[in-house]
């Protein structure tokens, strides 16, 4: 039995076929399941930063009411008896105008129940005070005091448009005691600030949840209990710009998984036996929520995939424990339908498979006239071969081939048919060797990660050293470079580079600090000092820093044979440009909003409002960095109040202010800067597009 052939035409083509069909399709497979897999891992990673964001900004939002709790506590121990007059109320109304989503700021009094409340009124709200009225048009905010100075038990509630500003007094008799709240018995245990977990409050009857905190004398006599509510509401309006992609949910979850927070509030909330209660997460009207939280509850873990009831679409649900703040154990949730992660490549799948179909065809259609071209040459020199063998040796070979080896062939041939004689033409062959050597080594890149970055310059440094002989210069600035560094790496801190004679330093890069800004902050401070102490051999200069905060890239910068490892990014062009703030602000250390709100009330600062830095579109906070909490800052507390009428628009208050502040300190450029600004507005009124925002044309 003869041996299967087939020509050489059809072979190719199926040996073509029968390899490239099946590895295509296994390649886009393959392809499609290593990009699904990348997709889903970038989606839970996605979904782990979003809930820790989340998580991060509403212990930012507890935080400062928490610390508007503190201070209220703070404001009773120093007020004592004077706490309850109406003028001591001011500190907790302006406290409750910095925290928009907070709904109500007050105390309740241990010995004889009393209650002194300030409190935002919601926006539409048809009901409120001591006969459910409508509360008046114009009215923004409630002081509530109840208390029994006239001598019987009076519940008062002042509507206001601004303090000081009235609008309309109802008074009444009460029967509310604080004393039997949950918010005050919660606080009773012991100083720490406690979380009352979600009530109905009594005075719109929604819930919401209060942080509180008592109050004491030395000997422990109970004084009361300080408290600052956010209603449910409040919380749901701070979470619903927070979802992943379009559809996206991110909610907040009790001990028993019930809605604390919700961006449709009214949905976490509902009506048993008359009463509000929050929803169970696994009964909210929500088709993917209730799936995310029942398969969470049962045993699911953190990170799932879930269906939703309505359609059937594949969500990817992620779940993150709340910091364990205030002795409440929550849960942050969020949501995020799965093809906002690998629906584009599903997409490219199915564009894959037209494009590697439609590339089959075309291929098949090549590979036929290809091997249509390849073929027949080889049938011409059979037939040569043929003559040959026949030994008919006349004529020339003329067969032509654009492919090398048979080009070589018909050569051969075409010798051998010429004599037989002349055989063993050398062919040379080429021997390529390459040699490859692996190693570790660095190489160029970077990555993104949170930095705080410090720019410094010497004030007058050119004019101050032109006179100087450059050996001395060398030893002075080195000395002064000397310091500073110190400074810098004594607080965790890495020296980018020398410009000059300015200074770039950086933080939570190279190594990895949880607390980059304060220790920034920090050394800051000790290289004022060291600044302030003077050095040998040079002028006594001052130094201007500006220090920001943000995400850049850092890494290793340059070509192959010479790199500098730095910092890239906008982060790192506005903390040069907040330095050169210093010039116009007559100062010497600035810090920018960012930084003011990561180390808290850790350090001292003084508020300059918004600035537009020189080649910047964005204002950004600016604050002088005074120095650590607890140390002495004359002034301050002036200058802070004079900042507040100015920012109310109460400018004559606003020129006092500065000008007092300036008292007894000779020139300061940003008082006189503000000063200006409040005396023109107070003459002229301000601008009708007027922000509140400084604006710089030159550095």
């Amino acid at each position: 039995m003869g041996r299967l052939r087939v020509k050489l035409r059809l072979g190719i083509a199926a040996t073509f076929l029968s390899l490239a069909v099946p590895l295509t399709a296994i390649m886009i497979a393959a392809l499609f399941q290593q990009n699904v897999t990348l997709a889903r891992r970038m989606a839970d990673q996605a979904m782990e930063r979003a809930t820790r964001e989340v998580a991060t900004t509403v212990s930012a939002l507890f935080g400062n009411l928490s610390g508007a709790v503190g201070m209220s506590v703070s404001f009773g121990r120093a007020l004592q008896e004077g706490a309850r007059q109406p003028d001591a109320l001011r500190p907790m109304f302006e406290m409750l105008q910095r925290i928009p989503e907070a709904y109500s700021i007050y105390f309740g009094t241990h010995d004889d129940g009393g209650f002194y409340q300030v409190v935002r009124l919601p926006e539409a709200i048809s009901a409120f005070g001591p006969y459910r009225r409508k509360p008046p048009e114009d009215a923004r905010w409630v002081v509530r005091i109840l208390d029994s100075s006239s001598g019987e038990r009076r519940d008062t509630y002042v509507y206001l448009r601004d303090w000081g500003d009235v609008v309309r007094v109802e008074r009444a008799e009460s029967a509310y005691d604080p004393r039997a709240r949950p918010w005050y018995q919660n606080a009773l245990a012991d100083d720490r600030v406690v979380n009352s977990g979600a009530y109905v409050f009594s005075g719109t009857g929604r819930p919401g949840l209060t942080l509180s905190q008592r109050l004491v004398t030395d000997d422990g006599t109970r004084v009361g209990v300080f408290g600052a509510d956010l209603s449910i509401d409040a919380l749901g309006e701070f979470l619903a710009g927070r979802g992943i992609g379009a559809g996206g949910v991110t909610f907040i979850l009790d001990e028993d998984l019930r809605l604390v927070g919700f961006p449709d509030a009214a949905k976490a909330v509902t009506i048993v036996d008359g009463k509000v209660v929050l929803v169970d997460g696994a009964q909210v009207d929500h088709p993917v929520v209730s799936e995310a939280v029942r398969a969470h509850r049962a045993g699911g873990g953190l990170s799932l995939l879930v269906d939703s009831k309505a359609d059937g679409s594949t969500w990817l649900a992620g779940f993150r424990p709340f910091p364990d703040q205030f002795g409440r154990r929550w849960t942050i949730g969020a949501i995020a339908a799965e093809d906002e992660f690998v629906g584009a490549i599903k997409e490219a799948r199915r564009n894959i498979i037209l494009l590697g179909a439609a590339f089959m065809v075309v291929a098949t259609l090549g590979v036929v006239w290809l091997s249509y071209l390849l073929s027949r040459p080889i049938d011409r020199l059979i037939a040569e071969t043929e003559r040959i063998r026949r030994f008919e040796l006349e004529g020339k070979v003329e067969v032509s081939s654009p492919i090398q080896e048979m080009a070589m062939l018909a050569a051969a041939v075409g010798s051998m048919k010429a004599g037989l004689a002349s055989f063993g033409s050398y062919v040379p062959k080429s021997l390529v060797e390459d040699i490859i050597r692996s190693g570790s080594g660095t190489k160029v890149g970077g990555v993104r990660r949170p930095l705080t970055i410090m720019f410094s310059d010497l004030q007058g440094f050119t004019s101050a050293t032109e006179s100087m002989e450059p050996e001395q210069l060398l030893h002075w600035l080195s000395e002064y470079f000397d310091a500073m560094s110190k400074a810098v790496h004594d607080n965790r801190g890495t020296i980018d580079k020398f410009i000059g004679d300015a200074v770039m330093a950086m933080w939570n890069a190279p190594l990895e600090d949880d607390d980059h800004v304060a220790n920034a902050c920090r050394a800051m401070l000790a290289c004022r000092r060291v600044c302030h102490a003077g050095g040998t051999g040079g002028p006594a200069l001052k130094t201007r820093m500006g220090l920001h905060t943000g995400i850049a890239v850092v890494g290793n910068v340059g070509s192959h044979d010479r790199m500098q490892y730095t910092a890239l990014g906008a982060v790192v062009n506005l903390a040069s440009r907040v330095e050169s703030l210093n010039k116009q602000l007559g100062t010497e250390l600035l810090v920018t909003g960012p930084v003011a709100a990561a180390v808290g009330d850790r350090f001292l600062l003084r508020p300059f409002g918004p600035v537009l830095v020189v080649g910047a579109s964005i204002p950004l906070e600016v604050c002088e960095l005074v120095g650590e909490a607890g140390e002495a800052a004359p002034g301050l507390d002036i200058w802070n109040a004079a900042m507040a009428a100015y920012r109310a628009g109460r400018w004559d208050e606003a020129v006092a202010g500065f000008e007092a502040y300036s008292a007894g300190r000779g020139e300061d450029p940003a008082a006189s800067l503000l000063a200006g600004n409040a005396r023109r507005f107070a003459q002229s009124g301000a601008p009708s597009d007027w922000d509140g925002v400084l604006r710089f044309t030159k550095k």
